[in-house]
């Protein structure tokens, strides 16, 4: 690492990046590794590299390097990440528990001046970089101790979810909506998403009456825990910080569990089972199988977890920037649907 009073350290994006506090020890902050294409809108430049190949590919990234990229489906959600460091820093000089944005793409080494030179321009903060030329990057993952993975690619997110990494792929949200620049707003599913698949797998094979019997008949048994339960985790660990410091009203994070359970038949295991956890979520949304969209409309969250594709699409529609967790026994089903 250069150190700020290097000779010769010109103005503007490398001043940025030497005046930016130091990154946290990975060992002590939350990582969370977002590719390329989910940071940013590489939708034409995808085109190119399917089209005409990696040489055309990599020739227009390098005459295109001083043309910023758009923002992707990523992007708002990484902004307001960086929102809450800011905050805990303030509260905690000393600490290295906040995140830590890493970018993991799969691209040559040869796009990064376009990567870098669009995060300076938005005032990012993403020291850490892993450029794997073609290679899948999910080998990296561990290595960088990530606690989520957000990526475009389905066949990589599967890839870490297997390897037992908190992953989901992102989708664009098919309107423009304004979101929270003072708070990070996090909306999750229940089933296979913060919690094991076990009562879905009732619901697909047995039905919904199998499912309320067997639900009331195990309240006071907490459900296992499902891909994305150490992310909750670490919001509330951060949240905590916050609390300790008189700052629950101006918390710079916000949960919520937007479920298609209902709350009479099937909500008490759910709740005890965070109880259990020693986990709190700030809102809790039964629908009972209404459509989830309209809700996150209201909500505004900067991302939607949840497992099954027909409740992404429906989030997309109106506007929700969501993302796919493939996991669980719905999988199967979408397959064959």
């Amino acid at each position: 690492r250069s150190v700020p009073d290097a000779p010769g350290a010109g103005a503007g994006g490398a001043v940025a990046t030497l005046l930016s506090p130091l990154q946290p020890k990975p060992q002590h902050a939350i990582t969370v590794a977002v590719s390329s294409r989910a940071l940013f809108d590489l939708v034409e430049e995808r085109r190119i590299y399917e089209e005409q190949g990696l040489e055309k590919y990599v020739e227009y990234q390098q005459e295109n390097e001083n043309v910023t990229l758009k923002p992707g489906p990523a992007f708002h959600f990484v902004k307001a990440l960086e929102h809450v460091n800011a905050r805990l820093l303030e509260l905690y000089p000393d600490d290295e528990e906040r995140f830590d944005i890493v970018l993991m793409t799969n691209n040559h080494a040869q796009v990064g001046v376009r990567l870098i030179n669009s995060i300076n321009h938005y005032g990012l903060t993403i020291e850490r970089f892993c450029m794997t030329g073609g290679k899948s990057p999910v080998g990296y993952l561990t290595a960088y101790l990530t606690n989520l993975y957000l990526s475009a690619d389905s066949e990589k997110v599967q890839e870490a979810i297997e390897a037992g990494i908190a992953s989901a792929t992102m989708f664009t949200a098919n309107k423009d909506v304004a979101y929270s620049d003072t708070q990070l707003r996090v909306a999750f599913d229940g089933d296979a998403v913060l919690f094991s698949d076990e009562s879905e797998q009732i619901v697909k094979e047995q039905g919904l009456d199998k499912f309320f019997e067997h639900e009331q008949l195990n309240e006071n048994k907490p459900l296992a825990q499902g891909p994305l339960k150490g992310f909750l985790e670490d919001l509330g660990k951060l949240q905590k910080k916050f609390y300790a410091k008189n700052e629950r009203l101006n918390c710079p994070i916000r949960t919520f569990l937007v479920t298609a359970r209902s709350a009479a038949s099937s909500g008490a295991r759910v709740l005890k089972t965070l109880r259990s956890w020693g986990l709190e979520i700030d809102e809790a949304l039964f629908l009972a199988g209404a459509p989830k969209g309209p809700i996150l409309v209201k909500i505004r969250p900067h991302i939607f977890f949840d497992d099954q594709m027909f409740h992404i699409e429906g989030a997309q529609k109106l506007g929700t920037i969501a993302a796919h967790v493939p996991y669980g026994v719905a999988q199967k089903y979408q397959k064959s649907a």
